[in-house]
């Protein structure tokens, strides 16, 4: 892979790594960057490396992102599709970099995504079939026009403030609790909260973790 492509990143390895190590990408919001996400990095369990990728996309004296938003527009303008379909690419490119460099095991690759990061990890998980053994989706949605397949090869956690100024919690309810019905292993939370991860939202995802973590 071109240097170009490469995505400026921070690790956290267990501290007696493994051949064929479990692994944990994260992928932040909307003029964020790599720093953020990872500040969860201490209090995850200490047996996965630990990825925090940053966005391509330079917001100045802002941040980073996955692709241009339109706030103001209705929830099928929202997203800018083929930048947001470029950062899909560009994600799995570099994880499959990751997987060899770091030699993970690819069949326990999780991604942990906030708000637009979320909605990516959904795109990526429904893209790439038996890719992505589970995905945590904090605060995001998933986007019809992202998705390639419905195979659902995956487990998910995902979780939604109901006081969310940011992305609508009806957003979420819409395009994530179908799935949450229909297949049992895609769970949805919701919580009285904003556009933020709360203590009571970190600790169920741990738990989550720990529950569906391969023996």
């Amino acid at each position: 892979m071109s240097s170009s492509n490469s995505l400026n990143y921070k690790v956290q390895l267990p501290k007696n790594p493994t051949k064929n190590q479990a692994a944990i990408f994260m992928l932040h919001g909307y003029g964020s960057n790599a720093n953020d996400l990872f500040s969860f990095a201490p209090y995850l369990p200490d047996n996965y490396a630990i990825f925090s990728l940053e966005a391509p996309i330079p917001l100045p004296q802002i941040g980073y992102a996955w692709y241009s938003i339109r706030f103001d527009a209705p929830q099928d303008q929202w997203t800018d599709l083929p930048e947001a379909n470029k950062s899909v690419a560009l994600i799995f490119e570099n994880v499959n970099m990751m997987i060899k460099k770091y030699d993970l095991n690819r069949k326990d690759i999780t991604l942990l995504g906030f708000s637009q990061g979320a909605i990516l990890s959904w795109s990526l998980a429904f893209n790439h079939p038996n890719h992505f053994r589970r995905i945590i989706a904090l605060s995001g949605f998933v986007i019809e026009n992202l998705i390639k397949t419905k195979e659902v090869t995956f487990s998910a956690f995902a979780s939604h403030g109901k006081e969310d100024p940011v992305i609508p919690y009806q957003w979420a309810e819409e395009t994530i609790a179908p799935l949450a019905a229909k297949y049992d292993h895609i769970e949805f939370y919701t919580y009285p909260s904003g556009h933020t991860v709360s203590q009571e939202n970190f600790v169920a995802l741990l738990d989550w973790l720990n529950k569906t973590a391969k023996n």
